[in-house]
């Protein structure tokens, strides 16, 4: 045996020998008899994963612009200012009552200290005038306007001294009559129909006196029709002058 073989036989023995003793691993003693740097070898620990951040978004604030208050006078001409009373709002269609003079529904001063022009005055009666005999009216109006101060003063005359004055000089002759009765028929009947239910009138006669034909019972007759004619063409302009606050 070489002396090599001899040193390595003897380093064994103390190897176990202080394995024994203290409980190392194999490894470790024979770390410990060479005198070199023992101690158990580790793992490298796995690297730790980094948690993703968590990315916050910001919430951008919405600019919110104000509502600019105050009266827009062109739009405010085209409407009558209400009478303080009962009320009832356009989205929420609840009932409130306003106390304050010249308020719409929406809070805003309506119609004050401006006088309307006479197109500005035709322009809202437009607005008003729904069906086919209330936009003829008001076509008829507009030219009769021509020789007035204002609407109100034409729509007043017509609603006093009434259509049989010769007022409207387009409903003076029967054959004018005739055709705006036929034209408007449905709207003309209705109306009376209205009217009499309202009065409790059993017949137009009630309403008309002495100048309706209680002979001609289906209004085949001109008297008949031309009464009609200035009827509906007067009710309907009170009704107009109502919805305008005259």
């Amino acid at each position: 045996m070489t002396q090599a073989q001899k040193t390595a036989k003897a380093k064994f023995k103390q190897a176990i020998a202080y394995r024994q003793k203290t409980g190392v691993s194999l490894k470790e003693a024979f770390a410990h008899i060479y005198g070199r740097k023992g101690g158990a070898v580790k793992k490298k620990a796995a690297p730790k994963k980094k948690a993703a951040k968590k990315v916050v978004k910001k919430k951008v604030a919405k600019k919110v612009t104000k509502k600019k208050y105050g009266l827009n006078l062109k739009l405010d001409k085209l409407y009558e200012a209400k009478k303080p009373g009962k009320r009832i709002a356009k989205k929420s269609g609840k009932t409130y009552y306003e106390s304050r003079k010249n308020r719409s529904d929406k809070g805003k001063l309506l119609g004050i200290g401006s006088v309307l022009t006479k197109a500005q005055e035709i322009k809202r009666l437009s607005q008003l005038a729904k069906t086919p005999l209330e936009k003829r009216i008001v076509s008829i109006l507009k030219y009769k306007l021509q020789d007035y101060d204002n609407l109100k003063s034409l729509i007043e005359d017509v609603l006093n001294s009434g259509l049989q004055s010769g007022i409207i000089s387009d409903l003076v002759y029967y054959n004018d009559t005739l055709a705006f009765y036929k034209r408007y028929k449905k709207e003309i009947d209705i109306l009376l129909k209205d009217i009499m239910n309202e009065t409790g009138s059993n017949s137009p006669a009630d309403l008309f006196g002495n100048k309706w034909d209680k002979e001609d019972f289906f209004i085949q007759d001109t008297n008949n029709r031309n009464l009609l004619a200035w009827f509906g063409f007067e009710e309907k302009t009170r009704e107009l002058a109502d919805k305008l606050g005259y």
